[in-house]
Order: C-alpha cells, then structure tokens, then sequence
C-alpha cells in the first residue's frame, strides 16, 4: 500500500486564531488557571487514551471472527459507542477549563498511554486481551485524575471522571469474563449488559 507523504496537519490560510495550542485560557468555572492548567493536562491524557481504546474496539468490532463472532461484535460496538461519548465529555470539559483538547494524531499520540495495536490483523482472544490491557490503563489514569481534580477544588471534573469510570468498569468486567471461558462467550455475559 502505498505512503501518503506530505503534511498531516495544515493551519488554514485565512481567519483569526483565538487560541494557541497547548495554552488554557480563563474559564467559566472560575477556577485558578495554575488549577486548570494541571487539569486540563491530566485530562488531555485520558482524552487521548480515550481515543485510541475507541480505535482498538472499533477495530475489532470490524474485524471479530470465529463461532461467537457476531455477539462479541455487537459489544464490542456498543462499547466503542460508550468509549466515544466519554471521549467526548472530556473534550468538552477540557474546553470549559479553557484549554484545547487534543485532536490531531500527532497531538493525541503524544499524550496516549494506551497504545494502539499494529494494523495487523489478530485473533479475537488476543485482540481482547489487548482491550482489556487498554481499558486497565485508562482506568488508573482516571482514577488518579479524581483526585487530582478534588486536590486542585474542582469537584465537577472529579464527578464526572468518577461517572465514565463506573461505564468503563463495567465494560472491561464483561471483556474479562469474556475472556475467562475457554469458548469466549457466555451467552449470559453478553444478555445481561
């Protein structure tokens, strides 16, 4: 296949920038901007985790095969579906700091702690194990950006991160028993999400 060469990102020709990448403004919320600023960095790294676990659970949602490929499937779009939404509020509460969210892949790279996979393609167990290894990782980054987030007098980003991670809980709960079956599928695992 062939490489594309150039440039990845352009700046447009015309308008005004009414913001520089990587600074935060003041907020709304009226909190410190020294405050917002380690916020808008904790978040900024679970927002670019956020992303690339979108990707990976997209990517096998694409790509499940074997005998219970079609009830995993349809978790793993609900889940990426989920994984997205959050990836969103995050976005949103970085703006309301008064910063920018990652949102280049050079930007979102840079600051992901989960790792995307190989665009090879791999068997489910492995493609799931890769989820799970996923989810694990934006799990502890969360949780210590709860208490980042009430160390610094924000209780809103604290509550929020405190809400997606009971859905990313869930999720990697139903991957990890997903896993445990030698079949990879209880049919009651998938019923009762």
């Amino acid at each position: 296949m062939a490489q594309k060469r150039g440039r990845l990102v352009r700046e447009p020709d015309t308008g005004e920038r009414r913001q520089e990448w990587g600074t935060v403004a003041a907020n709304a919320l009226r909190l410190d901007r020294a405050d917002a600023e380690a916020i808008v960095d904790a978040l900024s790294v679970d927002h670019a985790g956020s992303f690339n676990l979108f990707y990976l659970l997209r990517k096998h949602y694409w790509t499940a095969a074997g005998a219970e490929h079609e009830a995993v499937a349809d978790f793993l779009e609900d889940a990426y579906k989920r994984v997205r939404e959050i990836n969103d509020d995050l976005a949103v509460r970085i703006v309301e700091l008064g910063g920018i969210p990652p949102n280049t892949p050079p930007t979102i790279q840079e600051r992901a702690d989960v790792h995307l996979e190989a665009e090879d393609l791999y068997d489910l167990r492995v493609s799931l194990a890769g989820d799970l290894e996923g989810y694990a990782v934006l799990l502890v980054s969360m949780r210590e950006h709860v208490a980042l987030a009430e160390e610094r007098g924000d209780p809103g980003t604290a509550e929020l991160l405190r809400d997606r991670l009971e859905v990313l809980e869930e999720d990697a709960h139903i991957i990890e028993q997903l896993l445990e079956d030698d079949a990879l599928v209880r049919a009651e695992v998938l019923t009762d999400r």
